[in-house]
């Protein structure tokens, strides 16, 4: 595991891209390194198709080592959307950095969002897990 601050100097702001750096690659990156827990690999075409995205996260088997927890804790996994069950977003809960959600979008690229402003700003319903 490595050091959170150069971590998070060495990632913020970096740019999104679809094919690399997306949502999973990073969360996959932060529980690794900071958590030590190892996320399945992405199919790269699923990152494009929204629908193909959220079907894969909801049912796809590594979700059972994961339950769903009400309040977010430190490493927590954050998936995001519109509708339970049918999320197509993710980020990484960093407690000790002020409560805030590590994630990475078209827009932004890699940024630390709070999670109200978050939800408030995307309409998404946040939905929080930790390994079992």
């Amino acid at each position: 595991m490595s050091d959170r601050a150069a971590f998070l100097r060495r990632w913020r702001g970096t740019p999104y891209s679809k094919a690399e750096r997306h949502c999973w690659w990073l969360s996959s990156l932060a529980q690794a390194e900071l958590f030590g827990r190892t996320l399945p690999t992405a199919d790269p075409a699923l990152v494009a198709d929204v629908r193909a995205r959220a079907e894969t996260m909801a049912t796809h088997p590594a979700r059972a080592e994961w339950r769903e927890i009400p309040t977010p804790v430190d490493g927590a996994l954050v998936l995001m959307g519109k509708v339970a069950g049918a999320e197509t977003h993710c980020g990484v809960y960093l407690a000790q950095d002020g409560g805030l959600i590590l994630h990475t979008d078209e827009r932004h690229g890699v940024v630390l969002d709070p999670p109200l402003e978050l939800a408030a700003a995307r309409r998404w319903r946040l939905t929080y897990l930790i390994p079992v």
